[in-house]
């Protein structure tokens, strides 16, 4: 599989510092035209949400190790703190829009922490809305902003996003958890907190006030429920991220550690070489090398 092919890429990304649209804040949006067989590298999200919208063709979305494959007219949803990947289906070029932005009203923020609690699985992630996909195309087509009024203009429309997200995902909620115990939601709302509150979330304690139970009934019902502890599904999950990040190379291990909560670099480090077997240096120093394997192999082809 190859990396990225691009034939157009038209991308506006604000993620060190977020454009204020009263209260939402911009992270990135544009539109990609990837080519047959591209692949946008597995990379972990901030603190933001983000929607994929498929304008033609086919591709796989793969959030937190699990794939779905998304189709024109479709729409991802993506958490905060997602591990994600996205690839075009084989034999099919894939175009799509993206969306990264993140509320700071009480009231959408609450909206959007509710529908974070009914995300099972990747299949919960995906819905369809032309007014969504109609006003995402609207505001690319706003940038580079360049009029005094583009900016009004654009706060109105982030805000109809938002609330038409709302609306398409109440809509499903019921249906969604017909099949599904009360165990198994408070099971699945956990397990969504965790997800997108991994760098935020300091003592697996927290969740006790969060959920209004007591974290030793919390653990207990997790545990009978997934078979997993809650330390291991924590533990998995924060060693996932970190790896991304150590493998990305753009912050210290000392910032890794600290990011993640750990008492210090050594402790992460030795968590770390408990998931994989090896040091997060020495990671990178397997990484790179086969980097430039991989690099010197496609020079020997080219000749």
């Amino acid at each position: 599989m190859s990396q990225v092919k691009i034939r157009y890429h038209f991308n506006n990304l604000y993620a060190e510092n977020p454009l204020q649209f009263q209260d939402i804040r911009l992270i990135q949006i544009g539109r990609i035209y990837c080519d047959f067989d591209a692949v946008i590298p597995e990379h972990i999200h901030g603190q933001w949400y983000e929607l994929t919208l498929v304008r033609n063709g086919v591709g796989i979305v793969t959030t937190n190790g699990e794939a779905r494959y998304v189709k024109e007219g479709e729409i991802y949803l993506s958490s905060p703190y997602d591990i994600h990947k996205i690839e075009a289906a084989m034999g099919s070029r894939l175009e799509y829009d993206f969306f990264a932005f993140y509320p700071t009203d009480p009231d959408i923020a609450q909206c959007f922490e509710q529908i974070l609690s009914t995300l099972c699985g990747v299949q919960a992630r995906v819905f369809q809305d032309e007014k969504i996909a109609y006003l995402v195309g609207n505001a690319i087509a706003e940038f580079p902003i360049k009029k005094d009024d583009t900016p009004e203009l654009l706060t109105h429309i982030f805000h109809q996003i938002l609330i038409y997200i709302c609306r398409d995902f109440f809509k499903e909620q019921e249906k969604r958890w017909d099949h599904i115990t009360e165990n198994e939601m408070l099971c699945y709302q956990m397990m969504n907190y965790i997800d997108t509150h991994m760098m935020s979330l300091k003592k697996l304690e927290d969740l006790a006030s969060y959920f209004n139970y007591n974290y030793s009934y919390l653990s207990e019902l997790f545990h009978a429920t997934t078979g997993n502890t809650l330390f291991q599904y924590f533990q998995n999950k924060r060693m996932e991220a970190a790896k991304i990040l150590v493998l990305e190379k753009k912050k210290k291990i000392e910032e890794i550690a600290e990011l993640f909560h750990y008492s210090s670099p050594f402790a992460f480090s030795k968590a770390f070489r408990k998931k994989y077997g090896i040091s997060p240096k020495i990671m990178q120093k397997i990484a790179e090398k086969q980097k430039k394997s991989n690099h010197q192999g496609e020079e020997m082809l080219t000749i």
